[in-house]
């Protein structure tokens, strides 16, 4: 035997980090599969969502010039070259969305306007409507 420093040397502790480097990697290895399957999966629903015409939901419908339509809540109408959401009547305040198709289609723009003057007439991006009657849950509007 090898006296070295007051210290037994073995020949066998000098080939043992290679097996210590493997287990190592396997624990860690094991311990981020672990972590993935517990913490970091999506549910595949995320990545395969339904194409909206299979959805059940209807297209939005277009106004056209002088013609009137019932807009249900959360649900738009087409007007040119934007879209018109309307959100619900809050205390006579109508609340509804502009969604500027050219500039930005998944951003709408929200408009609050005063019922008294809805039913007068007012201006949302290059047109102009007439509320002819409102509620909570839909509104009467004409393309003026």
């Amino acid at each position: 035997m090898d006296v070295k420093g007051g210290w037994f040397v073995n020949d066998f502790d000098k080939h043992k980090w290679p097996a210590v480097v493997f287990f190592l990697t396997c624990g860690l290895f094991f311990f981020g599969c672990v972590w993935y399957l517990w913490a970091g999966a999506r549910n595949p629903a995320y990545y395969w969502q339904p194409a909206p015409a299979l959805t059940g939901q209807p297209a939005d419908r277009i106004l056209e010039k002088n013609a009137s339509m019932i807009l249900e809540k959360n649900h738009g109408a087409r007007v040119d070259s934007a879209r018109i959401v309307y959100r619900g009547n809050c205390s006579g305040t109508l609340h509804m969305d502009l969604y500027i198709l050219e500039l930005d289609p998944h951003y709408g723009y929200p408009h609050r306007i005063e019922e008294d003057q809805a039913r007068k007439g007012f201006r949302m991006g290059e047109n102009y409507f007439q509320v002819l009657a409102a509620s909570d849950a839909k509104i009467s509007l004409k393309r003026l």
